[in-house]
Order: structure tokens, then sequence, then C-alpha cells
């Protein structure tokens, strides 16, 4: 392992960059202590840290992963695949701050069908941890459970793991659970038989059982056993409507997980027995660079235990396409293909299901038409009055492709008196601009309203001395955005850029005038209370806090106002008041 010789300056990181390896392997950032800022492999080491160092200037992650870090080492490997297996375990022992990170923890859950002689079902969060045949992965992953419960009910297989030896049925026979093959309640070929209507369930290739099933109950119905008779056709009928409940059937593969990713948004579609059983978006706590990150996000998921597939599908290229194929390949003990080529089947399913950004889109459109870089962040603004009365301002946050509700800020306009939507604008943007000298990257702000707003923006910019901070308005129904270097942008001409603004707009529009509304109700159930004997500020507040609305109140029963500290007489005097 090479080690360079710690350093915060840009240059002397360079020198050492300059003599690595053209070899491939391994690289780590690492800080003063030791701690992982970043890791990354390469085929030619000394050729990818200069690529690195290129984008300094151009990624804002590049010049933080630099700025944070204080050497580089290195290790060398024998092959570029070595490489990329070497890079996974370490990104996943360390977790560095820069690399993908998915949301921590194990793997979605699964069903085990266990190799035993009288096989059980099974939840595992690990592919391979139990011997047996594996379905799912089940999402949302409380649905593991449910179906879990459901193959005891309609299957019967045993609720006991391991299998006891007893001479008498556990309770769970008598609940119609487990078939009791510990006491010799069933026959073996007959277990065996619900084990593989079990298996057939949970994969969704049901055709050729329900046949046998059906064959089944003629028998039982002609030996007159009614009972188990009954027990096969809810059987039957669970299969059915399975198949019936599927919106999209008949794909071209009969397993795959699909990777649909749009901006740091990923959507994982989860194909079984020539169906979708299931989808779930990806959660990601930490995005990472991105020319690695459809990579990252699928050697990811697998690395944490989760199913592999026989087919993997990814709507973006993946520049590690064959070296995961075989990880993925060699873990599963099969050959793992990787596919571009979506069905339209589920094209169609994905768009009547979700709506999508376009990031990759967004961020060439925007950089052609306004000449610099999309920010990660944008903040919008907008005022929201009464006739002078309740003006307030709203903040809300878009960060990589999605709005951050976490970050939304509201704003009390408290210098203002009347109507004066300019005035109130500086306060609030005055205010809000104040924080952007403790943001180490400067967002892009946009404003509703025209040129006016536009101006106000510029004001308080000046006043704060911020000459780095770009600052854009947007005017309704025509749709123009204006920019602080004077540039209109019709938005109507630029579909990707029409969805990105107008989506912010109408957000700060709402939130504002939610907030507005808020304040409006508030004030106005005060004004009821007011005339409630017993009833000071305090008490309002309480009230209000808890409540929210007179309605609320009005159904609140005397003991319940009275475990917020109200007396009963008051309490009753807020009851007699309200009922009339």
């Amino acid at each position: 392992m090479k080690d360079a010789v710690p350093s915060n300056n840009f240059q002397i990181l360079k020198k050492y960059i300059d003599k690595a390896p053209e070899e491939p392997g391994v690289y780590l950032f690492k800080d003063n202590s030791g701690k992982h800022i970043y890791i990354g492999k390469a085929k030619n080491l000394k050729s990818r840290l200069k690529g690195h160092w290129q984008n300094l200037k151009l990624d804002p992650k590049e010049k933080r992963i630099f700025e944070e870090s204080s050497k580089i080492e290195w290790i060398i490997t024998k092959s570029d695949y070595e490489a990329f297996v070497l890079e996974n375990e370490l990104i996943k022992q360390y977790k560095p701050k820069y690399n993908v990170r998915l949301k921590s923890g194990s793997g979605y859950p699964m069903l085990v069908i266990t190799d035993d002689e009288y096989p059980t079902v099974l939840i595992s969060r690990k592919y391979g941890e139990i011997k047996g045949e594996y379905f799912g992965p089940f999402l949302p992953a409380r649905t593991a459970r449910a179906m879990k419960d459901l193959i005891h009910k309609l299957f019967k297989l045993r609720t006991c793991d391991p299998l006891p030896k007893r001479n008498i049925v556990c309770f769970d026979y008598h609940l119609g659970l487990c078939s009791a093959p510990c006491v010799n309640k069933i026959s073996k070929k007959d277990y065996n038989f619900d084990v593989k209507a079990a298996k057939a369930f949970l994969s969704g290739n049901v055709k050729k059982v329900i046949y046998q099933l059906y064959d089944r109950i003629e028998e039982y119905t002609s030996k007159m056993m009614f009972e188990k008779a009954a027990i096969v056709r809810d059987q039957i009928t669970a299969m059915e409507n399975l198949v019936q409940k599927q919106e999209v059937l008949g794909l071209p593969f009969e397993e795959a997980d699909l990777f649909y990713f749009a901006g740091n948004k990923v959507l994982l579609v989860i194909i079984r027995g020539h169906r979708i059983v299931g989808k779930n978006f990806i959660d990601i706590t930490q995005q990472g660079l991105e020319d690695s990150f459809y990579d990252a996000v699928i050697t990811g998921y697998y690395s944490r235990g989760n199913f592999i597939p026989e087919i993997i599908i990814s709507n973006q290229p993946l520049s590690e396409k064959e070296n995961i194929q075989k990880w993925l390949s060699n873990k599963k003990g099969k050959q793992v293909q990787i596919e571009y080529q979506i069905p339209e089947q589920i094209i169609n399913f994905i768009e009547r299901n979700f709506s999508f950004i376009d990031l990759t889109d967004i961020k060439k459109k925007f950089a052609e038409v306004f000449g610099f870089q999309l920010p990660e962040r944008i903040e919008g603004f907008d005022i929201s009055t009464l006739q002078g009365e309740f003006t307030v301002g709203s903040c809300v946050v878009w960060e990589n492709g999605e709005m951050n509700k976490k970050e939304y800020r509201r704003f009390r306009v408290k210098t203002v008196k009347g109507i004066d939507d300019y005035a109130s604008l500086r306060e609030v943007l005055y205010r809000r601009f104040r924080k952007y000298k403790e943001f180490e990257q400067l967002p892009l702000v946009l404003i509703d309203g025209g040129k006016g707003q536009l101006k106000q923006g510029l004001i308080v910019k000046d006043a704060l001395g911020l000459e780095n901070l770009r600052v854009f308005s947007i005017a309704k129904k025509e749709e123009i955005i204006y920019t602080d270097d004077s540039k209109e942008v019709h938005l109507f001409d630029y579909k990707e850029l029409l969805k990105l603004f107008t989506t912010i707009r109408d957000e700060a529009h709402r939130f504002a005038i939610s907030y507005n509304r808020k304040l409006r109700e508030k004030e106005g159930l005060k004004e009821v209370l007011d005339n409630i004997k017993g009833i000071g500020k305090k008490r309002k507040e309480i009230l209000y806090r808890t409540y929210k609305t007179i309605d609320r109140i009005a159904m609140a029963k005397v003991e319940e106002l009275e475990k917020l500290g109200i007396p009963r007489k008051v309490a009753q005097n807020i009851k007699d008041y309200l009922s009339k």
C-alpha cells in the first residue's frame, strides 16, 4: 500500500496523484484522523485520479473530497475485476462519506421454503443464510410477515422450527395453521404436495398447480372428505385472486429486478413469474459522485444480501457492467445478465403510477439555456397576504430532483404595515439571505413574480454582498423566467424547465397560502375564545395548539379539557358557550 504525505494543499495532493501507478487497483481518500472520505477503483490508478483532479472546478462534491482529505492511499490489484470486488468490500466496511450509501440496515425480507424433510416457511433478509428456495423480496417489508401467515393458513406448512417430537397436536393445528406432520396427521406425500403448491403460489407460476388442486377437490369430495376439500378450495381461490389482481402479466422473463433511475430517485420493480410482484423506492442517504452513481446503487443493493435474479434491468448505462455481471454470477452460482431494454408494459406501468423529473435532461437543458450548471439546490419564495393582514413569506427547497420539505421555512412579516408586497418580499429575502453566508454552496433563488420581484431580490443580494448568488423570478400565466443577467426565457419552449420551475413556484405559493390561512384561523379561534369567561392568553394558546379549530374544541369532553389544566368550571363554560 502506498501512502501520500498528508496535506490539505491541493497542489501537494496533485504531486502525489502524479506519482500514482498506471495499474489497476483501489484508491482511498482519507482525512487527518484516518477516516475514509471516498473510495474508488480504476483500471489505471493514475488516469482515474487525474480525472478527479480535472473535475474539481466542475463538481462541488469533487472539490469537497479534496478539501476534506489529507492523504491518498492506493492498493494495486492483479486485475480490474479484483479491484472492483475489493472496492465494494471496502465501501461496505468503511462507509465513506462521499460514496453512495443506501439506507442502513439489512436487505429486504424474503420467504424461504426450507430444505427439510417436512419443509416450513421462514423469513430471511440475507440471501443464502438459510438452506432452501427463496422467494421475494417483499415490498413493502411488512408484507413478508403477512405472506408467511397466509402460507400457514392456506397450505398448513408446519409452524414449529425445528420439527418437534410430540404425542399430541399443538394449538396451531386447532387454529388451522399447521397440518401437524410431527404427529403424522398428514402423509408425507400430501405434505409435499402442499409445499409444491405453496412454492407455486409464492413464485406466481400457479397454472399447473391449479389443475392438480381441482383434481384433489374431486378426490376428496368422492371420499366424503369435505373439510379437506374446503381447504383446497381456499387455496384455489387465493391463487386465482393472485393472478386476477396483477396489472402487468406475461412479461418476457420469469425473474428480474428493474432499477429505474430518475434523478436521485431509484424505483425498484420486482418481477417474478412473468409478472410485477413488488415496487418500492430505494432509500439513498448519500448520493456520491455522479459518474459512479448507477453502478454503486446496484452493487450496494445486492451487497446487502438481497435476492439476485437471473436478469437485472437498468434504464441507465452502467460503466462497470461486465464486472457487475461477473460479481453477481459468482454470488448467485448461476449466470446473471444485465440488460437495458425495458418492456413496453413496464414503461406504461411506471408512467401510469409514478411521476418523475428526468434530472439528466434538465441539467443539460438548463446549462444550454442559462449558460451555467444547474445548482444542487433551488429555493423558491412567495408572499401571501389578505388585505394587508397576516402577511407571510414562504421558502421552499428543491434539492437534486425533489422537494425537500424538511428544509422549508416560513416567515411572519414584522416590519411592514398594510399592503406592500415589495417591502414584505425584501424583509423575507433579507432574513433568509443572511443565512446564505453559512452555506458552502449558494442555491439558485426563484421568486414568484415578474421583473419587480426580481429587482427586490437583487436589492437584497447587493445589500448583503452576495456576489455569486443567482436570482431568478417567474411570471405566472406567461411562464417567463427573468434572470439577474437580463435574460427572458419563455418556459413553454422548454418543457423540462417548465415542469421544474412551475413545480417549485406552485409549492412556494401553496406553502405561503397555507401559513396565511393558519394564522387567520388561529386569530379567529382566539377571538371566539375571548368571549368565554375564564379563558386568558395562556389557555387560548393551549387550546389552539391542542385542537386547532373551534369544531374540535366543541367536540372535546369536559374531562379532556381538564387534562389540559383547565379548571372544570372553565371547561364547562367553554362547552356551554360553543354549544350555542
